[in-house]
């Protein structure tokens, strides 16, 4: 039997702030594909009624970092949703570093899971940990880091980057602003690698597509160094070093190389990172002349969202929810289903028309409705069994 959930069992889990840690592993994604046309619903029984079709499956879990509250939460969750599901659940903790991860695969596959999940923070180890698994013909699920030989469950920074710039470029049009009067500042955590910094990137490379008098670049046109300067002031790109602090003091030292007329379009690869940035500019008396996006949906994100009325969206990532895709994706692949190359997390850029749909205070009352490459998942019954199916497309 099915335990019992409350409904919309996601309203107890608030927004949580994000954390050096977290930005380092929010790395962007890619990939096509779609699900194999062999996906499978649960099966039902002699009566016609439905099974949960999850009895005796067995699953392993290895946490980014059980000391990092995020991720600690995502663990929990994942743990929670097992057993309420009544999937079997064995939890262990990479702690961010390459070596355990590379013992725990190996503790990991004596358990002769179902499925491993495995959530490896250190690149450099990805391809022995996808060995050891592929080895012992366990299949495997990496979450967020690529794993080689593992299916793959991330989000797509790329792709806030590109939401963030429809939203801001499009009011930055309506007040008449061009390449002549206005540069667009980029907020980076460049010790994070690039793909953490996709979003910066491309809302630059859309919006000079979009608004008139930018210079033309390609994203792999824009550097990850600490200060990237595209045309005369076009685009000026600094490090945040992942906090508030280091992002405001970074632009207190550039914006005096901004021309003091010029309007600024603003995106850090954080809520923090903006944040800070935003700070140095209201204290230079620049606010009125800026617009801004977050990334995070954190609580102080919400709030600059609800009440600022320069800071136009803020992406929600959902992380605290993760836990129902990923063991839907697991359970997916124990039923012979072909996942994506990439099967995308749950994302959506919040606006401030949209924001109490899915969100009330800090809480996700709503999960944002699937997309074409983890529609997939539906079809599994976990979200049905869990009282949390997303909002209809």
């Amino acid at each position: 039997m099915m335990a019992n959930r409350p409904k919309n069992r996601w309203l107890t889990r608030p927004a949580v702030v994000m954390t050096v840690a977290l930005a380092l592993m929010l790395s962007a994604c890619g990939g096509t594909g779609g699900a194999d046309d062999g996906t499978t619903a649960p099966p039902t029984t002699a009566d016609g009624g439905t099974e949960s079709g999850f009895e005796g499956l067995n699953f392993v879990y290895a946490s980014a970092a059980d000391s990092i509250g995020i991720f600690k939460v995502v663990g929990d969750n994942i743990v929670e949703d097992a057993e309420a599901l009544g999937i079997g659940m064995k939890r262990y903790d990479n702690d961010l570093d390459g070596e355990k991860a590379l013992a725990n695969a190996n503790l990991m596959v004596q358990d002769n899971p179902d499925v491993a999940i495995d959530w490896n923070t250190f690149v450099g180890v990805g391809t022995a940990v996808g060995k050891i698994f592929t080895d012992a013909g366990i299949p495997c699920l990496a979450v967020n880091q690529q794993i080689p030989g593992c299916h793959w469950f991330n989000l797509s920074n790329k792709q806030i980057g590109v939401d963030a710039a429809a939203i801001v470029g499009a009011e930055a049009k309506a007040r008449g602003w061009t390449g002549e009067d206005t540069t667009i500042l980029m907020v980076i955590a460049a010790a994070n690698g690039r793909e953490v910094n996709d979003g910066p990137r491309h809302f630059y490379v859309e919006l000079a597509q979009m608004l008139e008098g930018f210079e033309q670049v390609g994203p792999e046109d824009i550097e990850d160094g600490i200060t990237t300067n595209i045309g005369s002031s076009d685009g000026v790109q600094i490090d945040c070093l992942s906090t508030i602090e280091g992002a405001n003091t970074a632009a207190r030292n550039v914006l005096p190389s901004i021309p003091a007329e010029n309007n600024i379009l603003l995106m850090g690869s954080d809520t923090d990172c903006t944040l800070g940035a935003l700070r140095a500019i209201e204290d230079a008396g620049r606010a009125d002349n800026t617009l801004t996006c977050g990334l995070g949906a954190t609580p102080e994100g919400l709030l600059q969202l609800r009440t600022n009325p320069i800071w136009l969206c803020e992406a929600a990532l959902f992380l605290e929810n993760w836990p129902l895709y990923i063991l839907a994706e697991a359970v997916a692949i124990t039923r012979g289903v072909t996942p994506p190359d990439l099967t995308p997390a749950p994302q959506l850029m919040l606006t401030k028309d949209n924001v109490d749909q899915y969100y009330e205070g800090d809480s996700v009352i709503q999960l944002p409705p699937f997309v074409e490459d983890n529609q997939y998942l539906a079809e599994t019954g976990v979200f049905q069994a869990l009282d949390s199916m997303p909002a209809e497309g």
